[in-house]
């Protein structure tokens, strides 16, 4: 069925849940301003991929090829920035946890301490 190709493929890439309520980072980071950049940006980008890809050779490729195949090449800037944005987003959330922070892992703790003499020296570059 080929007529509806480009329909279906229109919805190919979706927004991923936040992997916790959007308040869940108050105070550090507002329900506002994750509903905001989450619900506008983040979807934005993926409507926007959605839009370009559709009916492209690109369309069946996993987000992390697009942005492979589409990196440096001047005719694919927009597919680029959309595609990059929404891996860079998703990444983004899945790296914040409600009640985060606190101390690195002992490994990583020691490669901060060898590059920067201690957590503190380090969180003082910020």
């Amino acid at each position: 069925m080929k007529s509806n190709d480009t329909t279906e493929r229109a919805s190919l890439y979706v927004l991923p849940s936040l992997p916790y309520a959007e308040n869940a980072l108050n105070p550090v980071i507002s329900a506002n301003t994750i509903g905001f950049h989450y619900g506008k940006h983040h979807k934005g980008y993926v409507d926007n991929l959605n839009k370009l890809v559709a009916g492209t050779e690109l369309a069946d490729l996993p987000l992390e090829n697009i942005i492979t195949a589409t990196a440096g090449k001047a005719d694919k800037t927009a597919i680029f920035n959309n595609a990059a944005q929404t891996w860079n987003h998703t990444f983004y959330w899945r790296s914040l946890k409600p009640k985060g922070g606190g101390e690195p892992s002992a490994v990583l703790k020691q490669k901060i301490e060898a590059s920067f003499g201690s957590l503190d020296a380090c969180r003082s570059e910020v």
